[in-house]
């Protein structure tokens, strides 16, 4: 336990926190980034139904981050590294080259330089600063690795979590009940944050109730609500439209998506327009 102090004797320090307090950097989705207040050491979890693009959406920023000279780690559970990678690569081609086309057909030699091109920007410009860890998840992997790549780079890294609900538990607590153990991926997830002082963004599941909804709202987020509950922002994506219109805006290539921040511990809570490219890989603030 910390020492026992009066405002009185900790209130420069506290004081001081507050004059100090500045973001790590922005993301490049500038509505966004300002309902945010930039990106700071908080857990912001996103969670959205199938189909949204949650984890194109989060790798985009990600790419962006480690472009514009900051560290990523990104922990990826369902998705292989060539994927991740076939996605970047169509982001930096303006989507002239599709991840369908690379990974189903023979490249002819226009496609090839287009690839080539796409892959010297992203070794010169993203690579560097990027980790990709893909397959299981664990807490002890994640502040592991963390910890090296703020000792590596001298700050500490833009952290993602792909997805919270797939984090696994230590062999001795893997029979846990579902909720208990999902209580506890929540804690670890909250302590990463505090420990190492990093932005963490978490994807997420939503409960099949909130399937149907149009705003992704707080008790959307999957499994527990120690995730709703630990978090400093919540920032939901979904499919605009209501009903049918709904499920045939999940089905095009092209889809109208709605961001909303409905928590957000220290700046402002709303809701960002994307367009959402799916065969570019690419969202678009509207």
């Amino acid at each position: 336990m910390q020492p026992l102090k009066t405002m009185a004797e900790c209130l420069d320090e506290t004081a001081r926190s507050i004059i100090d307090a500045k973001p790590i950097g922005h993301i490049h989705h500038r509505q966004l980034d300002r309902l945010l207040g930039g990106i700071r050491p908080h857990l912001i979890m996103v969670p959205a139904a199938p189909g949204v693009g949650k984890t194109t959406f989060v790798h985009e920023i990600g790419d962006h981050w480690a472009a514009s000279g900051h560290p990523v780690v990104f922990f990826e559970g369902e998705l292989s590294k060539p994927s991740l990678l076939g996605k970047s690569l169509t982001r930096l081609t303006k989507g002239v080259l599709t991840t369908t086309a690379m990974f189903n057909s023979p490249l002819d030699s226009e496609s090839r330089a287009l690839f080539n091109d796409a892959l010297k920007i992203y070794r010169e410009c993203i690579a560097p600063r990027l980790f990709i860890c893909d397959g299981p998840i664990q807490y002890k992997t994640m502040r592991d690795a963390v910890a090296i790549a703020a000792d590596r780079f001298g700050e500490a890294p833009l952290v993602v979590c792909d997805y919270a609900q797939i984090v696994s538990l230590p062999p001795e607590l893997q029979t846990l009940d579902e909720r208990v153990g999902l209580k506890l991926v929540a804690s670890q997830l909250r302590l990463i944050v505090d420990e190492l002082q990093c932005p963490l963004i978490a994807i997420s599941s939503i409960n099949r109730t909130n399937y149907d909804k149009q705003v992704a709202g707080l008790d959307s987020v999957g499994g527990c609500s120690a995730f709703e509950y630990g978090a400093d922002v919540i920032c939901g994506l979904s499919v605009e439209g209501k009903g049918s219109e709904r499920f045939e805006n999940m089905e095009k290539p092209i889809r109208p998506i709605v961001a909303s921040v409905t928590k957000n511990r220290y700046g402002l809570c709303g809701h960002v327009g994307f367009t959402f490219d799916a065969p570019r890989a690419t969202f678009i603030e509207r």
